[in-house]
């Protein structure tokens, strides 16, 4: 298995997207001074 994360705000999900890879999870930092786009998780079989 290989996983690999982006941000939502990034064109690279959609790059990961057609090579196969599936959405896994997702890792949100709300915390004031410390924000940031969604963190997204995809994995894919190899």
């Amino acid at each position: 298995m290989v996983m690999t994360s982006t941000q939502v705000d990034e064109d690279s999900q959609h790059f990961y997207r057609k090579l196969g890879y599936k959405d896994c999870g997702c890792l949100v930092l709300d915390i004031p001074k410390y924000e940031q786009p969604m963190e997204m998780f995809l994995s894919k079989a190899i």
